[in-house]
């Protein structure tokens, strides 16, 4: 086959065309249809293909996706293909009108994020030294990885305000094919590809700021953009993998973090501006809330232990004792654990649920020995969870268990007195 026309690069937002002729063929094993001229992008360069509608003859066609192999547009078919369509096209191929029309809020979307990627890149190598070693045009987010393991919070503010500037400053973006002599005297941001197409190496332009080989669909003018705003940022295969949206995406981002903020404010009774004080205040009420609830369970550990230890035998032991407190987190199993071990011939064994409705959640169980109990926590734990089916284990004074709901405390603490026998 033929490479196919490339129409978008004359005009990228033009979103409908006519042509003649359509073949069939398949890509990735889904029916695609091929077509000498096309005004549908074919994912490349990081930027997704387009999706859309083609009328061959008078037969729509819902196309999914736009992919290109060797120079070869192929125009993915939704679904499976009309066996009437593939009769035409058996029987007229060559002679059948083809109306195309891009899906126009993909296209525009697409050429938005392709251009403030393009200008977010010269940005943060002229603000912040760090060049783009590649990125990613999604249709939620997009990224830049960049060949630096980390940016300062001043880097990327730096580079945000330059590329916005830019923006604002709505300048052209142009396209152009230079010879070879006028292409080795351009300051390119990035080197093209070794391989190139019939026609050259295409450059696209954004007048004073940045120069850059690219075959994608691109805004004709800066102010297109809108804005710009990164929005993220995290450490990817030793570089810093930086998430942006720009034109619509950026404003949307933008309100539904303005809704969370002001619910929050509201629940604060206070400004959006006064969140972080507000927070704050609540951190510190919920420090001396928490110090009060550790001496508030340390103390009553202290009683419902000695109330235990109080009602043992004289006897040399070693005594088994198991609690079970539905109501107490995992801190208080543990500090009744402690109080109770404080008796060298205790071996306690406290238990409680993972979760406030005990109908769901597991039986929790701390096992703690005195210093004379000659119990070994871990292996004990360890082995009663495998044979009921839970998990746990620990060091030989200390050890804890989750063991699933119905498992009988009692049973616990008959098993723990064998292995002490």
């Amino acid at each position: 086959m033929n490479s196919t026309e490339k129409l978008y690069w004359s005009d990228a937002h033009a979103t409908s065309f006519e042509t003649r002729g359509a073949a069939l063929a398949l890509h990735g094993g889904k029916p695609s249809l091929v077509l000498a001229q096309t005004m549908f992008y074919p994912e490349g360069g990081g930027q997704l293909g387009d999706s859309g509608t083609l009328t061959v003859g008078t037969q729509a066609v819902r196309i999914a996706d736009t992919q290109v192999e060797d120079g070869v547009i192929h125009h993915v078919v939704e679904g499976a293909l009309d066996p009437a369509l593939a009769e035409a096209l058996a029987a007229a191929a060559a002679d059948l009108t083809v109306r195309g029309a891009v899906d126009e809020v993909r296209r525009r979307d697409h050429m938005v994020q392709h251009t403030a990627q393009h200008a977010l890149s010269r940005a943060l190598a002229t603000a912040a030294r760090a060049d783009t070693v590649s990125a990613r045009l999604g249709t939620a987010t997009c990224t830049i990885d960049v060949g630096r393991p980390g940016l300062s919070d001043a880097d990327l503010v730096r580079a945000e305000d330059l590329v916005n500037a830019v923006v604002m400053s709505d300048v052209p973006v142009v396209t152009s094919f230079p010879s070879a002599d006028e292409l080795a005297k351009l300051d390119l941001r990035k080197q093209p590809n070794a391989e190139k197409s019939a026609a050259g190496v295409r450059i696209v332009s954004i007048e004073g700021f940045d120069l850059t080989p690219c075959g994608g669909t691109h805004c004709t003018r800066t102010g297109q953009i809108g804005q710009v705003r990164i929005v993220g940022t995290e450490k990817y295969k030793g570089m810093l993998r930086i998430t942006f949206h720009a034109g619509a995406r950026a404003l949307a981002d933008a309100r539904s973090r303005h809704d969370v903020l002001a619910a929050l404010a509201a629940d604060l009774t206070c400004g959006p501006q006064d969140i972080p004080t507000a927070v704050a205040k609540l951190r510190g009420e919920a420090k001396g809330l928490r110090d009060k609830l550790d001496a508030a369970r340390t103390e009553l550990a202290t009683l419902v232990a000695r109330g235990l230890r109080d009602a043992l035998p004289a006897t040399a032991g070693p005594h088994v004792v198991h609690v079970e407190r539905s109501l107490d987190d995992l801190a208080g199993l543990r500090a009744l654990a402690v109080e109770l071990a404080k008796d060298a011939r205790v071996v306690a064994i406290v238990a409680g649920s993972s979760s406030p409705d005990e109908s769901a959640g597991e039986v929790v169980a701390v096992v703690q020995r005195g210093a004379d109990a000659k119990l070994d926590c871990g292996a004990f734990v360890q082995a009663q969870a495998k044979a009921r089916g839970g998990r746990g284990g620990g060091r030989p004074e200390r050890a804890e268990g989750r063991f699933p709901r119905g498992t009988s405390l009692g049973e616990l603490a008959a098993a723990a007195r064998a292995a002490l026998a």
